[in-house]
């Protein structure tokens, strides 16, 4: 995240370690407290990043997490009808499903964003976190939900 970054994708990398947090506390009203709530938000970066200078789409990210707290039966099982069989949640690693479910969350509420600034942004944030590609394994997997969710309910490209 060197480049200017806009409050959507701030938004973005805040409901990811939001959702990350979620798989070791598993309160979501403790969770929306803390990265919507508070008054002392704070995110803890591994680099220097001048926080000041970021707006946070709060309407967003609150529209991202609501969404998955009240569908995440819905966003886990679109993810995994499109893992290979001998694939389950439990062998992606929790950086990467957070990842991928606020991707596939964002799919299902921003019905007309398209899906190249979806999957760029989520991409962007894979290669952020991982050295090998497992952005290729995100792009195919957003690419099979995109499918899947476009011939339900006719998204955009």
């Amino acid at each position: 995240m060197n480049k200017k970054v806009s409050p959507k994708t701030f938004s973005r990398y805040v409901a990811i370690q939001a959702l990350y947090n979620s798989n070791f506390q598993n309160d979501y009203e403790i969770i929306k407290n803390d990265f919507l709530d508070t008054n002392e938000f704070k995110l803890q970066f591994d680099f220097k990043m001048n926080l000041h200078r970021y707006k946070l789409n709060k309407n967003f990210l609150k529209t991202l997490l609501v969404t998955f707290n009240q569908e995440k039966n819905k966003v886990d099982g679109l993810i995994e009808s499109n893992l290979q069989k001998n694939w389950n949640l439990k062998r992606i690693p929790v950086v990467l499903l957070s990842i991928l479910r606020v991707a596939v969350t964002e799919m299902i509420v921003s019905k007309n964003t398209s899906i190249g600034i979806i999957a760029s942004e989520y991409i962007m944030f894979t290669e952020s976190f991982f050295t090998d590609n497992e952005y290729l394994f995100t792009n195919a997997i957003l690419e099979k939900i995109f499918i899947n969710l476009k011939k339900k309910n006719n998204l955009n490209e």
